[in-house]
């Protein structure tokens, strides 16, 4: 099995075991400075019914509560399998169309040892 693969299938279990289910759908990408996890058709059925309502703040702000409680188990699962420190977990789910983010970033940045390049400063005028 792929790290790819290991990653979506552990962030799966781990949805599941904090909300009682899984996502239907999981993609991750790992570049050599973070890991993005994206996961679909996650809400539970009164996560889903206050959505239908209207509530989708009182359902994102529920959901980022629980992420934060979940964000030890998902690092040590994205360690785990890269064998790369994870420096931070940034963590978020858009309610209207049930997807969850989360991007892992890993701790100095790319695994070849280098340094992500500068931002260029705007010019005077632009």
């Amino acid at each position: 099995m792929t790290n790819s693969k290991a990653i979506s299938r552990g962030m799966v279990a781990i949805y599941k075991e904090y909300f009682g289910r899984g996502p239907t759908q999981s993609q991750t990408t790992i570049s050599d400075s973070h890991v993005v996890v994206i996961l679909s058709d996650a809400l539970t059925v009164v996560e889903q019914r206050l959505a239908a309502e209207g509530n989708h703040e009182t359902v994102r702000g529920l959901r980022r509560k629980v992420q934060a409680s979940m964000s030890s188990d998902m690092t040590e699962l994205v360690e785990g399998i890269t064998g790369r420190e994870v420096q931070c977990l940034l963590s978020d789910h858009d309610v209207p169309t049930d997807t969850a983010a989360e991007v892992l970033v890993f701790t100095g940045g790319p695994s070849n040892g280098g340094v992500a390049a500068p931002i260029p400063k705007a010019s005077a005028g632009s």
